[in-house]
């Protein structure tokens, strides 16, 4: 079992390590993990008292909020670990696998949260002059599950041996073993929480009983579907781990960029950079939609429409440039008059590009590179108070729901 913690006044941040697809958190900032299970009080005709409560499937928001260094986070979000770029589909589609594990102030972990197969509902990034780039996710979820205990991720290799045999192994260390789940739980009595086989890239969810069988005597998963070559992952809740957890965060990774490192440009055929930029913001709604089904505990989640583009940014007032490349598409424009009507009619007839680089503060490299290809500016606003600074501010729509994220 893991180590009963001595008396805990109070427990600081840093004692939960947090992983996402099995991946380490680095530079994380805030991570808010919440559950509700719906309930509705049954009543009845002729009884003066409630005839009970019924309950519905949980209904699990997850956020993350982490210092924007590169498209790490993103690929491994998405699966696409080896890609070069990424678009919204890749996100749409994505499953994400949560784990926190907290640790007690003597260093001893003692308890594991465990959240599986989310999906991806909202994505931002903001960006201030006076602070470091962010990006932030939000998740959705059915299930959350505390264990005492570990909940360790395993992947193995098919052999050929395993595929003439019909069986594998899952790989444990020392004393780790499948512990099987409470009946009345999310899980269902089963040993294994989630299993995944991925065959030239091609990630699938099986489903024990119909895609495999498990031997919690052997530890053997045998299936018919056993093909050299391919990965299985295989996650499971264990009282024990053979080897200590020892987290190690990314140090080639810059600590945070900060709003130097991160220009924005705008315009058509050509990128033009916004001066005296203060503040910019993207916004993603992925629409995904909580569908339940007839006798499972299970929600499937569904995109329910084209996910929405959106944002805005503050620029310092100076000259007309930026009014004129925003009416007209020209910051050198002669033009003269700028009615606040023609910012979305210059969007819609033409396709107004947006973007963001983020750049390492060691040699200036591009880290990821932000394009959303055909924004429509919504609203302009002029804010003014005492002793401020006269500045701009514009919001913006993305026409299509276009967006690209690269590493170059």
């Amino acid at each position: 079992m893991m180590p009963t913690p001595s008396f805990i006044s109070a427990l600081k941040s840093d004692r939960c390590v947090h992983y996402l697809n099995n991946a380490l958190l680095n530079r994380a900032q805030s991570i808010d993990v919440s559950a509700n299970v719906p309930s509705t009080v049954v009543d009845e005709l002729g009884n003066p008292q409630h005839a009970g409560i019924v309950s519905a499937p949980a209904d699990v928001a997850l956020s993350v909020s982490v210092f924007d260094t590169g498209l790490d986070l993103s690929k491994n979000l998405t699966g696409k670990t080896e890609a070069a770029s990424l678009a919204l589909s890749d996100f749409v589609s994505a499953h994400v696998d949560y784990v926190g594990i907290v640790r007690d102030n003597a260093g001893n972990f003692f308890r594991s949260v465990y959240v599986k197969n989310a999906c991806i509902n909202s994505i931002g990034y903001s960006y201030d002059v006076a602070g470091n780039a962010v990006e932030t996710y939000g998740l959705l979820g059915d299930n959350l599950t505390v264990f005492d205990g570990y909940v360790l991720t395993k992947t193995y290799t098919i052999a050929a041996a395993d595929e003439t045999n019909g069986y594998f192994i899952v790989p444990t260390t020392g004393l780790e073993a499948p512990v099987q789940t409470k009946q009345n739980s999310y899980f269902a009595n089963a040993y294994l929480l989630r299993v995944t086989r991925t065959t030239n890239g091609a990630a699938v969810n099986l489903t024990e009983g119909n895609d495999y069988t498990y031997d919690p005597a052997t530890k053997r998963i045998t299936t018919s579907s056993l093909i050299a070559g391919a990965v299985w992952t295989v996650v499971f809740y264990s009282t024990q781990i053979g080897t200590p957890l020892s987290p190690e965060f990314n140090n080639v990774l810059p600590p945070a960029v900060r709003g130097e490192f991160t220009p924005v440009s705008i315009g058509v055929s050509s990128k033009t950079l916004i001066p005296r930029l203060q503040s910019a913001n993207i916004s993603i709604n992925l629409a995904q939609k909580r569908i339940p089904q007839l006798g499972s505990k299970q929600t499937l989640f569904a995109p329910s429409g084209v996910p929405t583009v959106s944002g805005n940014f503050s620029a310092l007032m100076s000259d007309l440039s930026l009014r004129k490349l925003l009416t007209y598409g020209s910051a050198s424009s002669a033009e003269t008059q700028f009615g606040i009507e023609q910012l979305p009619t210059y969007g819609t007839q033409n396709n107004l590009g947006l973007e963001v680089a983020i750049k390492s503060p060691v040699n200036n490299a591009i880290l990821k590179r932000i394009v959303v290809p055909d924004i429509t500016v919504t609203s302009g606003g002029m804010p003014t108070t005492v002793n401020g600074t006269l500045a701009e501010s514009f919001s913006w729509t993305g026409k299509t729901g276009s967006f690209n994220i690269t590493n170059n």
